[in-house]
């Protein structure tokens, strides 16, 4: 198939706090593997960190300056390379930021998210989706149904996570859940808890943040002062705050489970004695690579709507000032910020 043109835009992280918008070469899709026409690409934390330059993927040298960033990203297939047999031009689509090699032992026992030879978009070892296209193993992406759009699919790549958090501690309607953390992970893992659980609520530090996770339906918003006394049958940990695992430890009732997502940036100390004495079960969660298809017929059916957590919606050349630190405009609830590559239409 041909490609549109030789040369894209694309978002590119050259060093430590800086960056530029420029012209890369196209990717050309080799054997087995696809070139989307990038839609939309949402702006994460994680690539926050790849900008300051304190990244675990620059730090393990996974990535290196200068590199075109994103992994959250939703469009349509643009070329195809050969050996390519499901998948179509003009076809929906949503990435997956894990690239699995499908041969290690961990693949073999059905774990791919725990590959021994990962790739990652826009983290390890395949360049990201911070452009006008990308180009990815035919395999590494899901295809979208026509009631969900693109703004909501580039919200599946954190809620996959969000929505195994859920799965693997296994929530039942008499649970009382709390959620730490009221980031993108944090919402999603609400929205998606409230899908099973008799309550959902949530623990955050920002007041107007607390506001907009009461209007997008917690059952309760608390302040972490404000815990004392209160006991939850299952807690998600999703603020990566270097208290949160131990305020999820606390407000754990006896026997309750604990689902760790949020990543903080040095490690934390967690009191050991209660954990015993709780009885308490905790499962660190680093993805959701299975849980692709479970998340999008949920968005299809109108279960769950992740759009309001859109805050912005804006062109590349405001991309690295929505990196920094910082620059979240005054007032601002909804925490997530993407880039636009194409219409919504194409």
């Amino acid at each position: 198939m041909p490609l549109h043109t030789a040369m894209m835009t694309a978002v590119t992280i050259t060093g430590p706090g800086t960056g530029e918008v420029t012209q890369v070469p196209v990717v050309a899709p080799g054997h087995g593997e696809i070139q989307v026409r990038v839609t939309f690409t949402g702006v994460c934390g994680t690539d926050t960190h790849l900008l300051t330059g304190h990244s675990f993927y620059l730090e393990n040298g996974f990535q290196e300056y200068p590199f075109v960033f994103g992994h959250e990203y939703a469009g349509t297939v643009s070329a195809t390379g050969p050996g390519v047999s499901d998948l179509r031009v003009g076809d929906r689509v949503v990435g997956h930021t894990m690239v699995p090699c499908h041969r290690c032992d961990t693949c073999q026992r059905s774990r791919p998210h725990l590959c021994r030879n990962l790739k990652e978009v826009g983290l390890r070892f395949i360049q990201g989706a911070a452009a006008e296209f990308v180009t990815v193993p035919e395999f590494a992406v899901s295809v979208l149904p026509d009631t969900v759009g693109f703004r909501a699919a580039v919200l599946v790549e954190p809620s996959v996570a969000a929505y195994r958090a859920g799965a693997r501690i296994d929530l039942k309607a008499v649970d009382r859940v709390a959620v730490i953390g009221t980031g993108t992970l944090g919402l999603l893992a609400m929205l998606f808890a409230k899908l099973v659980a008799g309550r959902v609520e949530m623990v955050g530090v920002s007041d107007s943040e607390l506001d907009f996770a009461a209007g997008l339906g917690a059952d309760a918003t608390w302040h972490p002062d404000e815990l004392d006394g209160e006991r939850f049958t299952a807690v998600i940990e999703a603020s990566g705050s270097p208290r949160g695992l131990q305020t999820a430890v606390e407000i754990a009732d006896l026997g309750a489970r604990v689902a760790v997502i949020g990543l903080p940036p040095n490690p934390v100390q967690v009191d050991q004695t209660a954990l015993a004495l709780k009885d308490l079960t905790v499962y660190g969660v680093l993805h959701g690579l299975d849980c692709y298809e479970d998340v999008i017929a949920l968005l299809a059916s109108g279960a769950v709507d992740p759009t309001p957590l859109i805050a912005e919606i804006i062109e590349p050349e405001r991309a690295l000032a929505a990196l920094t630190t910082g620059s979240v405009p005054a007032g601002r609830q909804a925490p997530k910020s993407l880039i636009r590559f194409a219409d919504d239409s194409s």
